[in-house]
């Protein structure tokens, strides 16, 4: 904020409260204070206070808490979507010109602090991971085919510490999920202090994180208009994007934000199911918790189209492995190149080395029964009901990334943007009816939702409002 209004500073508390007063004020119903709408605001806004407790040192068990609770309303709110019937529209309290105006207002404030805060040194490190592979491929791989990034205690980028696997949870793409709230280690002192990156990786960082945070907000108003027909509606998503305060805490957090763009792209071409399986295999080459979204989205599909969907996913999965073989220059250096980038010791349940978080102060044997909990839950999202819908896939993915904070070994809970913005598709959507769920007795109303529907395999068709 004081970069663009000189000696004007606004702490992330003072965020947290401004913000909240100001969605309460665009988006809360107050005529209808017991609905459904309102308590899906409140547990967006919920979200944000347990994000900054866990800044706070003298907090830090609380805010965990705090995440868990409040992630568990989500994944039951989520659960029950599809049998809350009754969507009625959640107009902002503004008009269309100020909700839109708010709303470029709010994302010129969120790119400066993009801009003008410090890279987070997860995300400078998927750069490095990134460069070093560039440079492998101009050396042809002879250095850097078994070469490791030496990071410290706490998971940080140090050229001075001994030297471990990079990227704990790294996958095809070679991104490392290395703690991707490294801020709030660094807030607490953990020797942020000792980092240093170039500025050439510092900018590519906030450029990443900058071109993720525009995908998903203009992602959310296509879905509005495109699939919700309404513009409003998808301006009034764009902005409570950007205006909830978490969005804000972790702007730069490129592992938190660019999953999430694609997943959320790839619902935008839901009707095209090679062009979804291409996006979601970089979500998943990204980070490693959307594969467990591949079998919801071929239960959706079904069994003709989704063959479709696994063959893009397997396109990508083809590009960046043939990517690592070719910057490799033996088989040896290409298994220590796709094997050894993923430390498999932070999957195990006893947890991330060097991380802290909810289960920290808990008996690993805990997290066990959890787990299986969600393999569980899995499993039963993908079974029934078995013929899905749009309305369907959105709450069941978000879902399951909401489950995958419980388990998670690293700072589980506070990866709130990757799932943040199917959240508000959630709260935001209308029903989304089949033409069989239109009663006989009204033809008009029927002819006039699929005037100008596109005929595709999907069962959905115009949104509808009760």
């Amino acid at each position: 904020m004081d970069a663009i209004l000189s000696g004007y500073y606004v702490s992330h508390t003072a965020w947290l409260y401004l913000s909240a007063m100001l969605i309460i004020a665009v988006f809360y119903r107050f005529r209808r204070l017991w609905s459904l709408r309102n308590f899906d605001i409140l547990l967006l806004l919920s979200l944000s206070p347990g994000l900054l407790m866990v800044r706070d040192e003298s907090s830090y068990a609380i805010g965990n808490a705090w995440l868990f609770v409040v992630t568990a309303l989500c994944l039951v709110r989520l659960l029950l979507d599809r049998h809350l019937t009754k969507r009625s529209r959640l107009e902002p309290n503004l008009s269309t010109p100020g909700i839109t105006f708010l709303g470029i207002c709010a994302l010129a404030f969120l790119m400066t602090e993009a801009i003008t805060r410090p890279a987070p040194p997860g995300s400078v490190t998927t750069v490095l991971h990134g460069e070093r592979i560039l440079n492998a491929a101009t050396q042809q791989g002879a250095r850097e085919s078994t070469e490791r990034i030496p990071i410290d205690r706490t998971g940080d980028v140090n050229p001075s510490s001994e030297e471990v696997t990079a990227g704990p949870t790294a996958s095809l793409l070679a991104m490392p999920a290395v703690a991707t709230s490294r801020q709030f280690l660094a807030d607490r002192g953990r020797g942020a202090s000792n980092l240093h990156f170039g500025i050439v990786e510092e900018t590519a960082a906030r450029i990443v994180a900058i071109l993720a945070h525009l995908a998903i907000v203009f992602g959310l108003f296509w879905i509005g208009r495109s699939h919700f027909k309404d513009r409003t509606q998808g301006l009034a998503m764009a902005t409570l994007y950007l205006l909830i305060p978490c969005t804000s805490f972790v702007v730069g957090e490129v592992n938190q934000v660019l999953p999430c763009a694609f997943i959320l792209w790839a619902l935008i071409c839901y009707n095209r199911p090679l062009t979804a399986g291409v996006l979601m295999g970089f979500a998943c080459g990204s980070m490693f918790f959307p594969v467990f979204l591949l079998p919801i989205w071929a239960s959706f599909f079904g069994w003709r189209r989704s063959i479709r969907f696994f063959l893009g996913v397997a396109i990508v999965a083809a590009v960046l492995v043939g990517t690592v073989a070719l910057i490799s220059a033996d088989a040896y250096a290409f298994t220590q190149q796709t094997i050894n980038r993923i430390d498999f010791r932070v999957l195990s349940f006893d947890g991330a080395p060097n991380e802290r978080g909810f289960w920290n102060s808990l008996h690993p044997a805990y997290r066990i029964p959890v787990m299986v909990a969600f393999l569980i839950l899995v499993i039963t999202l993908t079974a029934w009901p078995w013929k899905k819908n749009l309305e369907v896939l959105l709450s069941y993915s978000a879902a399951i990334i909401v489950a995958t904070q419980f388990w998670y070994p690293q700072l589980g809970g506070v990866y709130l943007l990757w799932y943040l913005p199917l959240m508000i598709l959630v709260a935001f959507r209308p029903r989304l009816l089949a033409e069989k769920d239109f009663p006989q007795s009204q033809p008009s109303i029927r002819s006039n939702a699929f005037a100008n529907q596109p005929r595709s395999a999907s069962s959905i068709s115009a949104p509808l409002y009760r």
